[in-house]
């Protein structure tokens, strides 16, 4: 069983949602929004349990909604949330523990005319 976060929708725990060709080539022309809702992710997080880096948490204002979609090198989708909190433990959907690489990330906001979409890698070290 996983943590759901307050605020957060949780997903059936399948792990196998793949990305199409088209959604990776839309995922590489995303670009940072200019305006003052420009988001900083780290790209580099170590969930080890040592208290340092021990997981992704994008600071927001608290009330916009954010889709927050990670997915591994070959397109699959690994963890997804709904909230207006970005925040990734390292953990997929279903609650495992994912091993070291690079995860591709997409946040994309809600409820916006004209939406943040920003995409990038991470980088997870245990």
């Amino acid at each position: 069983m996983f943590t759901v976060l307050s605020g957060q929708q949780p997903e059936s725990p399948v792990d196998t949602t793949a990305v199409s060709e088209e959604q990776a080539r839309q995922f590489e022309t995303m670009a940072a929004d200019t305006s003052d809702n420009e988001l900083f992710v780290p790209n580099v997080f170590s969930p080890n349990g040592d208290g340092q880096n021990d997981y992704i948490d994008v600071v927001t204002d608290g009330v916009t909604v954010y889709e927050f979609t990670v997915f591994t090198r070959s397109g699959t989708r690994i963890y997804h949330s709904l909230s207006p909190r970005i925040f990734w433990d390292g953990r997929s959907i279903g609650g495992k523990e994912l091993s070291e690489g690079v995860y591709y990330y997409v946040i994309e906001e809600k409820g916006d005319s004209d939406p943040v979409e920003i995409a990038g890698f991470i980088h997870l070290f245990r």
